[in-house]
């Protein structure tokens, strides 16, 4: 198996991201405004924002990963902010701390604006992380990683994982069967079939009757 990978259901996403704000309530921690890391964070941190009743949402955007569960290389900074932070407490959020970079990257970013305070959260922390969230839904072992693929990317990381084997013609049933040996991805988890039927729509696979190769 080259990496294991799997669907990330919103049942989930409702539990890590309440976990979230139960460390945070436990800390007392009452920040002013929220700001997501694009573009993984850009949707929890929306419901940190409501769970906590805080209109000033903001995003920084930083980038790590290129395609699917490939790193660029370093994490750089892409985005900034045009909105005064001074004497403001903040919470940074993101969808997962996996290595660390990006997280801690924000963190240094955001304390050269002069806020009062910041505290950092992610839904899910994996331990072998070089940096270590204040507030996280889950937390998880090296061992138990995997490409979680939410639901803001399904199509990013659908086609970026099925693409691989499809140089030639493949049924949809030989495609599921691959993307289950070579990552243990279960795709009765999302609607694979229309997910790939509008990719094809996008004219970036051919479909004939479920039956898909690359253009």
């Amino acid at each position: 198996m080259e990496f294991k990978a799997t669907y990330v259901s919103w049942n989930d996403i409702e539990r890590w991201s309440e976990g979230m704000l139960n460390m945070l309530i436990s800390d007392n921690y009452k920040p002013d405004i929220v700001i997501g890391i694009a573009r993984g964070g850009l949707i929890p941190a929306r419901m940190m924002s409501d769970y906590l009743f805080i209109k000033d949402l903001l995003t920084v955007k930083t980038e790590h990963w290129g395609l699917t569960a490939s790193m660029d290389g370093k994490a750089v900074l892409k985005g900034k902010l045009n909105y005064d932070i001074g004497n403001k407490k903040v919470l940074i959020v993101d969808d997962i701390t996996d290595t660390g970079e990006s997280i801690k990257l924000a963190y240094d970013y955001i304390k050269t604006l002069n806020p009062a305070e910041v505290k950092t959260s992610s839904m899910l922390y994996v331990n072998s992380s070089s940096y270590v969230p204040d507030y996280y839904g889950e937390g998880i072992s090296r061992e138990k990683w995997a490409w979680f693929i939410f639901p803001w990317n399904v199509y990013e990381d659908t086609y970026n994982l099925s693409k691989k084997f499809m140089d030639k013609p493949l049924k949809i049933d030989e495609l599921k069967e691959l993307l289950k040996s070579n990552y243990g991805l279960n795709v009765d988890d999302t609607n694979f079939k229309k997910v790939m039927n509008n990719i094809s729509k996008l004219n970036l696979i051919k479909n004939n009757d479920d039956i898909y190769e690359l253009i």
